[in-house]
């Protein structure tokens, strides 16, 4: 998935390139679109069950008060304390840890730029406009590439971390 950044001109279009072909552009992506969030979904579900479990082993009840309102990034934050904590205490050492922790991470942020993505703003590239930031060159467009192979990456990065999460759940927690 490449990404690129682009000025903002003095209004909001300008720096976009070409967006005639958007909706159809975005229209061939939409099955796309909706594996990323439905697998995204079931890996947020996964890491609420996991920080249910931490908060109490009689009822998800209070774990769900905890959790049901909180950011993605905020639980994943949550989860690594927990999780670090829990495996301190059982003077365990993973050393492939941090990785699923950037992993999580990552998933966050693909999904993100997926979900929040302005697809009418597509440009004959299939560059999307994601994101409007302050840069070097001021307000900046950001930019990604989103393609069939781009997203079928980003399904599989999910799947893969669901995987690496369920591996720990099963094997290393309570």
């Amino acid at each position: 998935m490449r990404s690129k950044k682009t000025p903002v001109g003095q209004f909001f279009i300008e720096g976009l390139g070409d967006t005639d072909d958007a909706y159809e552009y975005a229209y061939g992506l939409m099955p796309k679109i909706g594996e990323v969030v439905i697998w995204f979904n079931s890996l947020e579900s996964d890491i609420d069950h996991i920080l249910c479990r931490y908060i109490s082993d009689r009822s998800d009840l209070m774990g769900l008060m905890v959790v049901s309102n909180m950011m993605y990034a905020t639980k994943i934050d949550l989860f690594e304390k927990f999780t670090a904590d829990l495996l301190r205490s059982k003077d365990q050492t993973l050393d492939w840890f941090p990785q699923l922790m950037s992993d999580l991470r990552e998933c966050g942020t693909l999904r993100n730029k997926v979900v929040h993505a302005n697809w009418m703003y597509t440009n004959d590239d299939g560059y999307t406009q994601v994101k409007i930031r302050f840069g070097k060159q001021g307000l900046e467009h950001e930019l990604t590439q989103f393609t069939t192979e781009s997203m079928d990456l980003i399904v599989a990065k999910i799947e893969a971390t669901r995987t690496q999460l369920d591996y720990l759940s099963v094997e290393f927690l309570p």
